[in-house]
């Protein structure tokens, strides 16, 4: 049974994820690691990467989509992590920030349900 409560958009979207707290591997606070965006919606991403980070990790993620090309950089926690199939996986919710975009990218979606619209 899917928990989701927003629809998702499924495409594969190049970001970077910046490590801002990791209580498990602090040696990892102020890396940036690329990874995709399998999927999204105004509140969270499901992402694979080449590192998992454990529950719990803030992490801010830049990620460049849309037309004309927009950049946003929202702060999420990771939620939930797996492998399978050599496959690293991360689940992470959106959350509002001090300096975030969060706001700007939740609305993109109010003009084309399902996708950012910028």
């Amino acid at each position: 049974m899917d928990k989701r409560s927003e629809a998702r958009t499924h495409r594969n979207v190049g970001i970077f994820v910046h490590v801002h707290t990791c209580k498990e591997h602090p040696e990892l606070i102020g890396s940036s690691i690329p990874c995709d965006a399998m999927d999204f919606s105004p509140h969270g991403l499901r992402i694979k990467s080449n590192l998992l980070l454990p529950p719990e990790s803030l992490i801010h993620v830049t990620i460049g989509i849309g037309r004309p090309f927009t950049v946003f950089l929202l702060l999420g926690e990771v939620r939930w992590e797996f492998e399978r199939d050599g496959q690293l996986m991360m689940g992470v919710m959106l959350f509002d920030g001090e300096h975030d975009d969060l706001e700007r990218w939740s609305k993109s979606f109010e003009s084309t349900p399902g996708t950012p619209a910028t």
